[in-house]
């Protein structure tokens, strides 16, 4: 009886030693990567060096057993949340098998980690019921993923905010289950954590923001839907392009505006191609007083991509005037090529939204690497950049006159040009 009573102790005791090796190896590795980053060299330094030690030596302290579990994840996420580099990328590694077919899907449902996944012990209709009565002006208030859930996000301690599922039209969530937490590190800007939509896997958004009731950087790859967490339904986006809108376009609006868009600087060969064809086809086009350059929801990409359209409007300028769309999907080297253009320039307005505020490090090689677990994986960056970016880092490029979010925003450029 003695040994059937003692084996069951050692054996778990081995275990849970395991894993808290597992914790203390990845936190190690991922030290160990940061601290390859140009974002952690230039901005880890003096007093929040020494602060930063202290958090690790804290984070070495905590006992975490289960690699799989939010209290893992949030530990290892905040050796990320001091750096203010959004390129950097961090996340719990999905193992797509489970969500193959409906079997595995309805299988997973079924199993420990779906019926332990983080919940919040709270009554949901009181919840609702509260939520419901805040301001639109408020992050607090129920926010909706497309058609297929919503979540009831309050405030749940100092600077932390929590989301829970409120309602649901799928299996793979139930109510009281979080799918945010939000912890703010500034006014308006959050570290985010979520759960993603079609696998509930745990990925950290360094850079959230509240704007036009919405989580404007909440968009999921590989989700089954395009949409953000936010709290209007069926309505209209103006703020945004649509995602079927073309890569490079040139049109008249009337005899004294015409519009320019281009939505990617990126640099493989496809792109590249389609966008020098598209320049030469329009580098003598540009003749009316007045041009609308819309850089919505422009990806970025390399620096020489943007060679061209600056010399283009180098010359454009001479004699017209530039107004430029922005919006927070508006980022890295597009960001980079605005800040030219108004330090070159003095005839650019910008119109519209702040821009993400993703621009002060890149990366060359992108690269993923899978912390020795094999549970999480880090996108690090490796490219630097100049000291003037880092302010606009988070915060982003203001426009200089902000455009209203419940008409086109065409519309709205032409009429303040037809005003002046």
């Amino acid at each position: 009886m003695r040994i059937a009573i003692v084996l069951p102790f050692l054996f778990s005791a081995i275990s849970s030693t395991a894993q808290t090796d597992k914790y203390l190896t990845d936190l190690s590795a991922l030290r160990s990567i940061l601290q390859k980053t140009p974002s952690y060299n230039e901005q880890i330094k003096g007093e929040k060096l020494i602060a930063y030690d202290s958090l690790y030596q804290y984070l070495v302290s905590d006992t975490v057993n289960n690699p799989g579990s939010y209290h893992y994840f949030y530990n290892l996420s905040q050796l990320i949340f001091p750096l203010r580099d959004n390129h950097l990328g961090f996340y719990q590694v999905p193992d797509y098998d489970r969500f193959k077919t409906q079997a595995t899907i309805d299988s997973f449902v079924a199993s420990r980690d779906f019926l332990e996944y983080p919940e919040y012990k709270i009554n949901i209709d009181s919840l609702k019921t509260v939520l419901a009565t805040r301001a639109t002006d408020s992050i607090e208030g129920i926010y909706h993923y497309d058609k297929f859930y919503s979540v009831g996000l309050f405030k749940s301690g100092y600077k932390e905010y929590t989301g829970v599922i409120v309602a649901s039209n799928v299996n793979m969530w139930r109510r009281g289950q979080i799918a945010i937490r939000l912890y703010e590190n500034a006014p308006n800007l959050y570290k985010a954590m979520y759960g993603h939509p079609s696998n509930k896997y745990f990925i950290l958004q360094t850079n959230e923001k509240y704007r036009n009731q919405s989580l404007v950087n909440s968009y999921f790859y590989g989700s089954y839907s395009q949409s953000i967490y936010t709290k209007q339904l069926k309505q209209i986006n103006y703020v945004n392009l649509s995602r079927n809108a073309p890569k490079f376009e040139l049109k008249n609006i009337n005899a004294d505006v015409q519009y320019l868009l281009i939505r990617t600087f990126q640099a493989d060969n496809i792109t590249m191609q389609r966008s020098h064809q598209f320049y030469d086809s329009v580098k003598n086009l540009l003749t009316a007083p007045n041009l609308v350059l819309d850089l919505r929801n422009n990806e970025g990409g390399a620096g020489k991509e943007t060679s061209n359209y600056f010399a283009l409007l180098k010359k454009y300028t001479r004699t017209g005037n530039v107004y430029v769309l922005i919006n927070n999907n508006t980022l890295s080297q597009a960001e980079i090529f605005i800040l030219k253009l108004k330090d070159q320039f003095k005839n650019i307005i910008l119109l519209g939204q702040t821009t993400k505020g993703m621009l002060a490090y890149g990366s060359n090689y992108g690269r993923r690497l899978i912390l020795p677990s094999g549970k999480f994986e880090i996108y690090p960056t490796d490219m630097g950049g100049s000291t003037k970016l880092l302010k606009y880092e988070d915060n982003g490029i203001p426009p200089d006159i902000f455009l209203n979010e419940n008409s086109d925003w065409i519309e709205q450029a032409v009429e303040l040009i037809q005003k002046k």
